[in-house]
């Protein structure tokens, strides 16, 4: 279900959206940091408040703050336009982990980054957790998968061949991070508390933890170096 950010009054669509096998209450949209094309600095500076631009000027590299300053200008402008509202306007609510919500009425929503590609997941009906990540193939997966995957989950991992081992690790991550942020738990809950059921070596469900039941679906993403998973509440009506 491919479906294109509405324009924001006056301006041209800033972002495109994505989905895969989300319910249709839930929307991904996915879109640059990294420079000026999705959003320029100078037009997400304007939109944050000065709690934001605070925080955007405590970086120490001016990489990060600018991708800061465009992930959270962007992230206005698409509750903005899901609320009708100005997206300077907006006020953000944070619960007892720090997981943003919006004072009052409005849509649950995620955010999430790497490197110069972030996306954000809008649900119009319950939380909803998302994390992206560049598929490095560098990384040491063996030992990560130790003190992150179940047992299962490092099987699946240690029988995957080459080219599919670190997309498979970062599937397995996404996939318990997106579960991570749903309620904003984040390391509170340990990765290796959450058991993935898998298909063929790949994660299809959360078998643990059982409370709240979650679902899980992959987002697909332009770049085959990217992944990203949400994970949203069970539907039980």
């Amino acid at each position: 279900m491919d479906r294109t950010g509405d324009k924001t009054s006056g301006m041209q669509p800033m972002y495109s959206a994505i989905g895969s096998a989300l319910p249709d209450v839930i929307t991904v949209y996915t879109f640059s940091i990294g420079d000026d094309r999705d959003i320029a600095l100078h037009d997400a500076v304007s939109l944050l408040s000065s709690d934001e631009v605070a925080r955007a000027d405590r970086f120490h590299f001016d990489r990060d703050r600018m991708r800061y300053s465009r992930a959270r200008g962007q992230l206005r402008r698409v509750l903005g336009n899901a609320t009708k509202q100005d997206p300077a306007a907006l006020v953000f609510d944070y619960g007892a982990q720090g997981k943003p919500h919006l004072l009052g009425d409005g849509p649950e929503f995620n955010l999430s980054h790497s490197g110069d590609l972030a996306v954000i997941a809008v649900s119009q009906d319950g939380p909803v957790g998302v994390d992206v990540e560049h598929i490095d193939r560098k990384l040491n997966f063996s030992g990560l998968a130790e003190s992150c995957m179940t047992e299962a989950e490092q099987h699946a991992l240690a029988a995957a061949d080459d080219r599919d081992r670190a997309k498979r690790f970062f599937a397995f991550w996404t996939a318990k991070e997106a579960r991570m942020k749903l309620t904003g738990a984040g390391m509170t809950l340990p990765p290796k508390s959450i058991s993935l059921g898998l298909s063929q070596g790949w994660p299809v469900r959360y078998d643990l933890p059982t409370a709240p039941d979650c679902r899980l679906a992959f987002a697909p993403l332009a770049s085959q170096m990217s992944i990203c998973c949400v994970c949203y509440l069970a539907d039980d009506g």
